[in-house]
């Protein structure tokens, strides 16, 4: 192994240790969903079950399928241990692995020195610390398409595509990377039609075999979480400007009711049908609620600073104290959490303020294949969040990976300028 794969694998088994150290000393972290993960899993436990979800709770139970990927690593760490804490450890151990994806990946996609930049940017950016605290999708989704990405540059795009699939399984957004690694694949026109006909397999096959599964035990084809018409319907609900004269539009003067007998898949086609039938209505109050989803997006990054309050068990909101509602309130008076999300809110605009000049500055120097990847995906991962999501800080922790991997190269870039110009 080379010198500088050796230093940046190092640098990845410190930050694996670190996070095992924070999972062990701050304990579990009940955000909302992890919560309600857990309650599915023992649900599915309790009714005889090993796989999420049972037919009980397809007909009876669930107002959405949430993310099975998630829900069903629950179950098989309750079943085999009793614990969720050794699911946990196994997300630490992913964490880790993540750094060192992300070296590996920019190294391919730019070069050495960059990629050595991005592994140090991702192990002292706070927000990636404390994430493997609860059950929470994204972490294992970032890891699945990480790991599928490398694959597919380092020519095992078969396994690449699969990889991104089971990530799809964790949490429905794998497309968005799939789609990414095709346009490189075509830009590059290196073997383009053989690897991405490669990739493209290797996703349908996991995709059959998540979905097979599934079949199997409740007779419906699922692949994937279903609870995106239930939230967009919801959100454009909730936000809707005159939604006193749009409740005419439906049963019992609200979108989000259903009549008893319904399974969750028929549930999900009714949202899918009333979404349409309120957008036909209010095109220009669908757009004029972008701006706003982007905004609740992107605004900050402090969710994972949940890891370190104290008391967190015992708090009804979380989040509260750590929102950018709630640092405002505080001031100038904060508490050591506190103090910690401002520095990694300060480290996140910067990061974000680089990449967009990174952007920039790739057009400005015609380079811009190498950020092709994280354009393409934080490009298209954004839109599906305002066309088809709702808004919320959560929903980009996926794209900070390839933020950072970009960051990197510019930051690199501009160093070998100011080198250039050095008489």
């Amino acid at each position: 192994m080379k010198k500088e794969n050796k230093t940046a694998l190092y640098i990845a088994v410190a930050f694996t240790v670190i996070q095992l150290a924070i999972l062990f000393i701050f304990g579990y972290t009940p955000y909302p969903d992890s919560e309600r993960y857990i309650a599915m899993a023992k649900e599915t436990i309790s009714q005889g079950g090993c796989f999420y979800p049972t037919t009980i709770q397809m007909q009876e139970n669930l107002g959405a399928v949430w993310n099975i990927g998630s829900i069903n690593a629950v179950i098989f760490s309750l079943l085999a241990f009793k614990s969720v804490t050794p699911l946990l450890v196994l997300y630490s151990l992913m964490k880790g692995c993540s750094a060192f994806l992300v070296y590996i990946i920019a190294k391919k996609t730019t070069n050495g020195k960059a990629a050595m930049l991005a592994l140090v940017i991702y192990v002292i950016y706070p927000a990636n610390y404390g994430e493997s605290t609860s059950t929470h999708s994204e972490l294992p989704f970032i890891f699945f398409n990480l790991a599928g990405i490398a694959a597919a540059l380092y020519h095992r795009t078969f396994i690449g595509g699969a990889l991104m699939a089971i990530g799809n399984w964790f949490r429905p957004m794998s497309i968005v990377f799939l789609l990414s690694v095709i346009t490189l694949f075509a830009v590059k026109r290196q073997k383009a039609k053989s690897n991405i006909a490669k990739i493209i397999a290797g996703y349908a096959t996991a995709i059959m075999f998540v979905g097979g599964i599934s079949y199997t035990v409740n007779r419906e084809f699922l692949y994937q979480g279903q609870q995106g018409w239930m939230a967009l319907m919801q959100y454009s609900w909730d936000n809707d400007t005159d939604r006193s004269a749009d409740s005419l539009m439906f049963q019992h003067s609200d979108p989000m009711y259903y009549p008893e007998g319904l399974n969750v898949i028929q549930r999900d086609s009714l949202w899918r049908s009333h979404f349409f039938i309120w957008l036909r209505h209010n095109p220009g109050e669908y757009f004029r609620q972008m701006p706003y989803k982007f905004a609740k997006t992107y605004v900050s990054d402090n969710v994972n600073m949940c890891t370190f309050l104290e008391g967190k068990r015992e708090k009804e909101y979380m989040y509260e104290e750590l929102s950018m509602a709630g640092l405002a309130k505080s001031f100038p008076h904060y508490s050591s959490t506190q103090t910690l999300t401002l520095a990694n809110l300060a480290f996140y605009y910067l990061l974000m303020t680089t990449f967009c000049a990174g952007i920039c500055l790739s057009i400005k120097r015609k380079a811009f294949a190498n950020l092709l990847l994280p354009t393409c995906a934080i490009t298209l991962g954004t839109a599906v969040l305002l066309f088809a999501g709702h808004g919320e800080a959560r929903f980009h922790i996926p794209f900070m990976p390839l933020v950072i991997i970009a960051v990197a190269w510019t930051i690199d870039t501009l160093r070998q300028n100011l080198k250039t110009r050095q008489p």
